[in-house]
């Protein structure tokens, strides 16, 4: 008997959704492409991606329809949400009834607004790798109801390929299946450095360099020079010095 789909199966899975998806229409895998197979897939209403805070005001990168973006808008407005306390905490936080009294306590700003618009649920998910939070994938519905064990293993799988895709963007490659650049060697060599120091894999590894590379607005083949000189250095509990 099969057991349960482990994190990496689902990744594969989330990705052969998106690729799919993206062969029926002819066109690229994308940010926005990945939002509307999530929508598609997970039995939510809408989904929205947000980039990283600049001057205490995160950048909307897309989403699937006005509703999404109106949820973003209104939780800059007031300072508060489930994707302001995700983004703050660096985890999820599901919201399955905003018309609910735990909610209004929590969010007593946000949420009176939100259900007026017509939401009914929201969960919020960070772009995370290691320390850093590149930005926030949030689902929404306009009916009230959590999301299933199913649906929650899937969501966290679509974050984990958004970030992925956010940082493909950042680094100049087509998508986030993208291999290491062939003709920059120091790459390779770099990836190689970060993978011992940290104690991870090549392919996540990599994610670590592009993850650092966007939260500190470097061109990658810089960072990567200067982890090869050992300017730069990862380590587990700091991520990069």
């Amino acid at each position: 008997m099969a057991g349960r789909p482990n994190g990496a199966d689902r990744l594969a899975q989330v990705h052969a959704w998106a690729a799919a998806r993206a062969g029926d229409l002819g066109v690229p895998v994308t940010v926005r492409l990945l939002c509307d197979t999530a929508v598609s897939r997970l039995g939510v209403s809408g989904a929205t991606v947000t980039m990283g805070i600049t001057r205490g005001l995160p950048e909307m990168r897309c989403s699937t329809d006005m509703l999404g973006e109106h949820l973003a808008e209104l939780q800059v407005t007031v300072g508060e949400g489930p994707s302001t306390d995700s983004w703050r905490a660096g985890g999820p936080v599901l919201a399955a009834d905003l018309d609910s009294p735990e909610a209004q306590r929590r969010w007593p700003l946000f949420t009176p607004l939100a259900v007026e618009a017509g939401a009914r649920a929201l969960f919020a998910f960070p772009l995370v790798v290691g320390a850093i939070r590149g930005g926030m994938l949030t689902f929404h519905r306009v009916e009230s109801g959590p999301l299933d064990q199913t649906a929650l293993r899937n969501a966290l799988a679509f974050a984990r390929m958004a970030l992925g895709l956010v940082l493909a963007e950042q680094a100049g490659l087509r998508d986030a299946d993208d291999a290491l650049p062939l003709h920059n060697p120091q790459l390779h060599q770099a990836t190689g450095m970060v993978s011992a120091q940290l104690r991870v894999g090549v392919d996540e590894a990599f994610v670590r360099l592009r993850g650092h590379a966007f939260a500190t607005g470097r061109p990658l083949a810089e960072l990567a020079a200067d982890v090869v000189a050992r300017r730069v250095l990862f380590a587990p509990d700091q991520e990069a010095t």
